[in-house]
């Protein structure tokens, strides 16, 4: 278990569009190595292909999420996949390629993207697109079909003991990616003063923040008076693959 005092929060990353452009960039550069060196073996090659391509597709997921769930524009997933179809249907040389996408929609996703920081403790940043490829050359044709869902999950709970006329916080925080525990490159704890307004809990002495290297992280603080009931805690996590999710809940009184 690692302990820190302070933690580094309160860096804002917007991934910008030209951050984005060279994520682009870089999937462009595999893509178009790998097809010109398909003539060489094509099974193992063609292989090799479908699979860049679907590597190369989880990362400009992961790009456009993090720059949507920093405040970008929600059509950044749309757009970076326009290109990247484009840029792999003209890049192909031994036959027809076509590539195809769709945004996932159902109640909880709307053009591939789910934003949910909820007060009740459990905050969420998604994206999922379901895309299909579609190559053909001398020897026939292969047909594949994926899903990419990429799924950045916070749980928290809190408590507060009122003792010798302070507030002793503990405040648990469970990170996930695609349902697994996951690290944080970043931990921002916040709680509400008696008047309602939002403070940063690394600026107390007694912050102490609890890495226990297997997604789960405790911040302990103490505040003190007046006595404040169900006091509200917001959890801004920024995690390894810079996408950003929050959510608060209230303290249970001890």
């Amino acid at each position: 278990m690692k302990k820190l005092r302070k933690n580094s929060s309160g860096q804002v990353l917007i991934l910008s569009a030209l951050a984005i452009a060279l994520i682009i960039l870089s999937v462009m550069v595999y893509v178009y190595q790998t097809s010109m060196s398909l003539s060489e073996n094509r099974p193992n090659s063609l292989k090799s292909f479908l699979r860049n391509v679907k590597l190369e597709s989880l990362n400009l997921v992961i790009g456009s999420l993090a720059n949507i769930s920093w405040g970008g524009s929600g059509d950044v997933l749309r757009y970076n996949f326009d290109r990247w179809g484009s840029f792999i249907e003209s890049h192909y040389y031994l036959g027809e390629c076509s590539f195809s996408f769709e945004l996932y929609e159902d109640g909880l996703y709307s053009s591939g993207i789910r934003i949910f920081w909820g007060t009740d403790g459990f905050g969420v940043s998604s994206a999922r697109v379901d895309c299909s490829l579609n190559l053909t050359d001398e020897n026939g044709k292969i047909t594949t079909e994926y899903s990419v869902n990429v799924t950045s999950s916070i749980k928290i709970n809190a408590t507060s003991k009122w003792t010798l006329s302070l507030h002793q916080i503990n405040v648990t925080i469970n990170v996930s990616n695609e349902d697994s525990p996951a690290l944080c490159k970043n931990l921002t704890v916040l709680y509400k003063d008696y008047v309602g307004n939002w403070q940063q809990a690394s600026l107390l002495s007694s912050y102490i923040l609890e890495d226990y290297g297997n997604g789960t992280y405790i911040a302990r603080f103490t505040v003190g008076p007046p006595r404040v009931e169900n006091r509200e805690i917001l959890v801004k996590c920024f995690d390894q693959r810079e996408i950003r999710v929050e959510a608060s809940t209230r303290c249970i009184d001890v």
